[in-house]
């Protein structure tokens, strides 16, 4: 009986202790005594745990984020795509600005009044072998047998006319024909387009001469249809022999790439005259012959004193 009253008279004491040091505890705020022996003893172990807990609980949080990672990454490889699809695409659109800007360039040499137009096809058709489809027709003010040109030349003509599209007869097909002059000439001829092989440049005058290197411009038609006068056709890259022929041939490469036609333009109006051979590219400088370099005879040896020269060889015949 005595130790259980002494226990109970303890146990007292601790309780009353405990309630007076909490009380004081939460009175003084968070920097009390109670608490600070508490931060001091569990501190370092909290510390620990919080240390180990803390990449396992990131590693399970990313768990959730994963499926948005692999959206994230599809997502930046599409735009990707996008993007090289888009620089394609501008280098595209760079080529079509070069061809509008030679384009009219021509034009306004010329002071010509054309209708601009894209190729949307190129085939044959209407029983020719080449022929181009343009984006303009009667609409347009496009009509039959106009000069079609591009930034580099003569294209063709117009063959078949709709309200918004026409049909083109394009210059190396073999039904073509055109007249043509010579550059800085009056001999006039006519150029053939010649399909697969070359286009030919048949010279109307016996006596005339053709020169590889000689250039080609249209020389018109009467009311300019349908070729309007001066526009560049080609180069003479070959003259063929034609022996007792009241004519004379040239092989002809044209200005114009047919495999690549984007760009053209309808000449709707031309002026009566345009100055002669104005509209050609400029001819190509011709590279600088090297001139010889001089040789420079071989030094002669001093002559030793007390000794006389060795008599030169002529010298030793004619005694």
């Amino acid at each position: 009986m005595r130790d259980s009253g002494r226990a109970r008279v303890v146990l007292a004491v601790l309780l009353l202790t405990a309630f007076t040091l909490i009380t004081l505890d939460y009175r003084s705020g968070s920097g009390g005594p109670l608490r600070r022996i508490a931060n001091a003893v569990f501190g370092p172990i909290e510390n620990a745990v919080g240390d180990v807990a803390r990449p396992v609980g990131s590693f399970f949080a990313s768990l959730g984020h994963l499926s948005s990672y692999k959206s994230d990454n599809a997502k930046l490889r599409k735009e990707v795509a996008q993007l090289r699809t888009q620089l394609r695409l501008t280098d595209a659109e760079r080529e079509r600005l070069a061809d509008e800007e030679k384009l009219l360039h021509l034009d306004q040499l010329a002071q010509f009044r054309i209708v601009a137009a894209h190729v949307s096809a190129v085939g044959g058709s209407l029983n020719f072998e080449s022929t181009a489809t343009i984006d303009i027709g009667s609409r347009d003010g496009i009509t039959r047998d106009m000069t079609v040109i591009d930034g580099d030349g003569l294209v063709g003509k117009t063959l078949s006319v709709g309200p918004t599209t026409t049909t083109v007869l394009l210059a190396n097909d073999v039904q073509f024909s055109a007249g043509a002059r010579l550059e800085s000439s009056q001999l006039i001829g006519h150029v053939d387009g010649g399909g697969h092989a070359p286009m030919k440049f048949t010279l109307l005058d016996s006596q005339g001469t053709i020169k590889v290197g000689q250039r080609l411009v249209t020389f018109g038609d009467i009311g300019q249809k349908p070729f309007v006068p001066e526009v560049p056709i080609g180069r003479v890259t070959r003259v063929v022999p034609t022996p007792g022929a009241l004519t004379r041939t040239a092989e002809v490469t044209p200005y114009v790439g047919f495999d690549s036609l984007d760009v053209v333009g309808v000449v709707v109006s031309a002026p009566r005259t345009i100055k002669r051979d104005s509209l050609l590219p400029p001819s190509p400088s011709p590279s600088p012959t090297p001139s010889p370099t001089p040789r420079t005879p071989p030094a002669t040896p001093p002559a030793t004193p007390g000794t006389s020269p060795s008599p030169s060889p002529s010298a030793s015949r004619t005694h």
